[in-house]
C-alpha cells in the first residue's frame, strides 16, 4: 500500500450516478474523493441514448461517457483511477482499498452499477480468455469489423448491441432461448429493418468450442442438436448488481438497509432499480443533497462555518 488519504465522502463508481453526486458535493464545498477504474460506466455500451432530456437527437454512449470525464474535470473532482478491491467499515469510518491506495471516509457512496450475467456452460471461460466471447460491447468493437457475430439474449441490451455493430459490415444473429423478447418495440423495428441482422428463436446454447480462429456454438433447436460457426459471440442475458468488493457486514447492510447509515447505494447497483441514466442521476443528486444537509447541520451544531456556493 503506497498511498493513504482521508476524505469526508468517498464515492465508488464512474457512471452517471456517482458523477452527478460528486459534482453536487464538490459544488457544496464538501471534501470528496471518487474512485473508479474508469469513467463512464456501462453507458459506453449504448448505441444511442434517446430518452435523456437535453439531447433531442440522442447521444452515443461513448460520447456521453467522454462528457462525464470533461465535466468531472471542470468541476475539479479528485479522481483515483484504480480498481476497488475491498471495502469495510472501521468504527465510524469506511476503508476503501485499491492495489495502491487506502481511502478513509466518513460517508460512503457506492455507485458501481452492474455486471453481466454468464451462461455458465462448457467452453465459455476459454472463449472469453481467447477474446472470442465478450460481455460488454465496448470491449468487442476493436475486433468486430466484417465478422459473423452471434449475440445471445432477447432484451434491450442484445438488440442494442446488434444495432451498434450493424454498420461495420457484420452479419449478426440475435440468438434467443424462446420466441419471445423483452426488448423495446422501437429496437425490434430497427432490427427487423436491418438487412444484416437476423433473429433466431428457440435456440438454447449448450456448449462453446474454439476451432481455426472461430467459435463453434452447440445449440439445441426445437429438440435437435445443431452447430453454428461464428467469428465472435456477445452474451447479453442480463446483469446483476456489482458489490463483490464489500465486506460481509456491508453486504448484509446492502440487503438490510439502515435508516441512520452513512453508506448509500445509488444507480444500477441498487436492488430492483430500473437501469436508466436519468434514474441513476436522480439517485446521485438526492443522496448528495442529503449528505450536504447532514454535514451542514453537524458543523453548525459544533459552531463551525461553511461557505456554500
Amino acid at each position: 500500500m503506497k498511498n493513504k488519504l482521508i476524505t469526508k465522502v468517498a464515492l465508488i463508481g464512474g457512471g452517471p450516478a456517482c458523477a452527478t453526486a460528486a459534482i453536487q458535493l464538490i459544488r457544496s464545498g464538501i471534501d470528496i474523493t471518487l474512485v473508479s477504474k474508469e469513467i463512464g460506466g456501462t453507458i459506453r455500451n449504448a448505441n444511442l441514448v434517446e430518452n435523456l432530456i437535453g439531447y433531442p437527437e440522442g447521444v452515443v454512449g461513448k460520447n456521453l461517457a467522454k462528457s462525464f470525464q470533461l465535466q468531472l474535470a471542470k468541476a475539479g473532482v479528485p479522481i483515483i483511477l484504480e480498481e476497488v478491491l475491498t471495502v469495510e467499515q472501521l468504527s465510524n469510518n469506511y476503508s476503501i482499498r485499491t492495489a495502491e491506495t487506502e481511502i478513509i471516509s466518513e460517508y460512503l457512496i457506492v455507485g458501481t452499477g452492474s455486471v453481466p450475467k454468464k451462461l455458465k456452460i462448457e467452453g465459455e471461460k476459454e472463449a472469453f480468455q481467447n477474446s472470442k466471447l465478450f460481455y460488454e460491447i465496448y470491449n468487442v468493437k476493436q475486433f468486430s469489423e466484417k465478422k459473423d457475430i452471434g449475440i445471445i439474449g432477447s432484451g434491450d441490451v442484445a438488440y442494442d448491441y446488434a444495432l451498434n455493430l450493424q454498420n461495420l459490415e457484420n452479419n449478426i444473429s440475435i440468438i434467443r432461448r424462446t420466441d419471445k423478447t423483452s426488448s423495446l418495440s422501437i429496437l425490434q423495428k430497427r432490427v427487423n429493418n436491418a438487412d444484416n441482422i437476423i433473429v433466431l428463436n428457440n435456440h438454447v446454447i449448450k456448449k462453446f468450442e474454439l476451432k481455426d480462429d472461430k467459435i463453434i456454438l452447440d445449440i439445441e433447436e426445437d429438440g435437435k442438436l445443431v452447430t453454428m460457426i461464428q467469428d465472435l459471440v456477445l452474451v447479453a442475458i442480463g446483469r446483476k448488481p456489482n458489490y463483490d468488493f464489500l465486506s460481509e457486514d456491508l453486504v448484509y447492510e446492502y440487503n438490510n438497509p439502515k435508516t441512520d447509515s452513512k453508506l448509500n447505494f445509488i444507480g444500477d447497483v441498487n436492488k430492483n432499480n430500473f437501469r436508466q441514466i436519468s434514474i441513476a442521476m436522480g439517485d446521485g443528486m438526492k443522496v448528495a443533497m442529503e449528505i450536504v444537509k447532514e454535514v451542514i447541520h453537524e458543523e453548525r451544531y459544533h459552531g463551525d462555518s461553511r461557505e456554500i456556493w
